[in-house]
């Protein structure tokens, strides 16, 4: 199935959907899904599998590095060690852009939800409560004349004369079974079935408003882990700060020394 429903950008690495009347006709749990796979085919989606290959084989590196740095010592230890703060503030810069890809996607998609979820209000609030009782009072109607007209064939078809039963009164039970098992067929298919939640039948409003909430959780997760990113950054900028410092001044934990100095006591001798 194509973009139909989403108007994305030719250009760039962005996401751009719109809550059609397409979009809002499809079932609740199919929106959703539809929803995801628009994400998925954007050039935003498609950039950050990128970003997530490229932080993958820095990871390698990263590890590969430390392993040869337990085996360095000197210059060479230096040396590995100004490399490894290099790969890890380049590995965050790398994590920085998806995070502020699923940060921007996120945010459009409870925007969209949010759309859906004032469009299915107000199509369902579209009827009046006139307009309502009217439709009711047809459909009852419109049940009890069909009941009429299956009685009257039921009787003329049962029996054709006062002990004689009609030819035709088992193919028409046997029709009036198989409209039954259609009729169930239809009201079970999951392309019919109301959307669900922890197995509750729900309304399309309810099931996009519980769309929203979980959202919702998962902007509160991404706000947790660019706290955590924020750390990691103060980590890599402390570790090559100390590395600045070592180079410049030594090693924190290597005593000073100073140099030997004639004390005028040891020469006071010579004078006497």
């Amino acid at each position: 199935m194509g973009c139909t429903h989403f108007g994305l950008a030719s250009e760039g690495r962005n996401w751009d959907p719109v809550a059609s009347d397409k979009l809002i006709k499809l079932p609740a749990n199919i929106i959703e899904k539809r929803i995801q796979q628009d994400f998925e085919a954007s050039p935003m989606a498609l950039h950050i599998v990128e970003l997530e290959q490229h932080m993958q084989d820095k990871l390698s590196q990263l590890k590969s590095l430390r392993e040869l740095m337990a085996d360095s010592e000197g210059e060479d230890l230096i040396n590995q060690r100004f490399e490894l703060v290099q790969q890890k503030s380049e590995y965050l810069d790398l994590m920085q852009e998806a995070q502020g890809l699923r940060q921007n996607a996120l945010a459009k998609k409870q925007g969209l939800y949010q759309t859906v979820l004032g469009k299915l209000r107000n199509k369902n609030g579209r009827i009046s409560q006139g307009e309502v009782y009217l439709l009711q009072q047809k459909q009852a109607e419109a049940r009890h004349r069909m009941q009429k007209v299956l009685a009257q064939v039921d009787n003329g078809l049962m029996h054709s004369g006062l002990d004689q039963r009609s030819p035709y009164a088992d193919e028409f039970a046997l029709n009036l079974a198989k409209v039954e098992d259609l009729k169930n067929a239809i009201s079970k298919h999951k392309a019919n079935a109301s959307p669900t939640l922890g197995d509750v039948e729900v309304t399309s409003e309810e099931y996009v408003r519980q769309l929203l909430m979980q959202a919702s959780t998962e902007q509160s997760l991404l706000d947790q882990e660019a706290l955590m990113f924020s750390y990691m950054a103060k980590l890599v900028a402390l570790d090559a700060q100390s590395l600045e410092y070592e180079i410049s001044y030594g090693d924190e934990n290597t005593d000073l020394t100073q140099r030997n100095r004639t004390k005028p006591a040891a020469v006071a001798n010579l004078f006497l």
